[in-house]
């Protein structure tokens, strides 16, 4: 399989970053794509741009990247805000100006790549969830010159998924380390989300992430156990919210 790796929603998680990383090079892989959030959520921002920066050769912006500096966006919860405050007084005017330069999307020649949802040109927002998973699908599709392969994240929640004449086949995966799946060479596009490096949001604690392969229409979500508690202790010594914590030790 030649693969490419995808990230998103690291969330100023090094711990877990590191650990997606370490498990990369056991595989010999070195072409990282990140889609965004690099940042928000947890203690330990600068060190995670400084890795993102060093090792992905493509990375999109996200919502908590993009709303650095500037009023919260609508929904926003009070830690999100706290920490998106706190955030911005720990990075250096280097990093910020790198964060807000990043690309809201990108279209390459076998896959397309954004944090959010596809059926606008915002792309750094919007959930593409089961609920909204065809219109996204679609609205892919009729992107003309673009590629029936798409990239998300942002819902935390690993997904496979594609539209072909039969129907929307979504896969969410069973619990399992390593899973993956294979869409048809009729299918008009697919849709792989790699979960959440730094934030999963589906009752597993482990990091999430990525191995796509365009050619072989395949891809594999794998799930890395990292230092938990190691993260949990950055965030009480930076004084963030406790309830930050509690969302990673229960996976939510």
């Amino acid at each position: 399989m030649t693969a490419v790796a995808v990230i998103a929603d690291v969330h100023a998680n090094l711990a877990a970053l590191e650990a997606v990383l370490e498990d990369l090079d056991r595989r010999g892989v070195d072409d990282v794509v990140c889609l965004g959030d690099v940042v928000g959520y947890h203690a330990e921002p600068a060190a995670c741009v400084a890795l993102v920066r060093a090792r992905c050769r493509l990375v999109v912006a996200g919502n908590h990247d993009r709303d650095l500096g500037r009023p919260p966006g609508p929904g926003t919860h009070a830690a999100a805000r706290h920490v998106q405050a706190w955030t911005h007084a720990q990075l250096t005017a280097d990093e910020l100006a790198w964060l807000a330069a990043l690309p809201s999307h990108h279209v390459g020649p076998t896959m397309v790549a954004a944090h959010g949802a596809y059926l606008s040109d915002v792309f750094v927002s919007g959930y593409v969830t089961s609920t909204m998973l065809e219109h996204n699908l679609r609205a892919i599709a009729a992107r003309p010159g673009w590629p029936p392969l798409a990239l998300c994240g942002h819902t935390h929640v690993p997904m496979v998924a594609w539209w072909s004449h039969g129907g929307v086949d979504e896969h969410l995966g069973d619990g399992e380390a390593s899973w993956a799946r294979a869409w048809p060479a009729a299918a008009h596009v697919a849709l792989v989300n790699p979960g959440s490096v730094g934030q999963p949001r589906d009752g597993d604690v482990r990091a999430s992430y990525a191995l796509v392969d365009p050619a072989a229409r395949r891809a594999e979500i794998h799930r890395v156990p990292y230092d938990v508690e190691r993260t949990c202790a950055a965030i009480a010594a930076a004084g963030l919210p406790d309830e930050l914590s509690a969302r990673l030790r229960a996976g939510r």
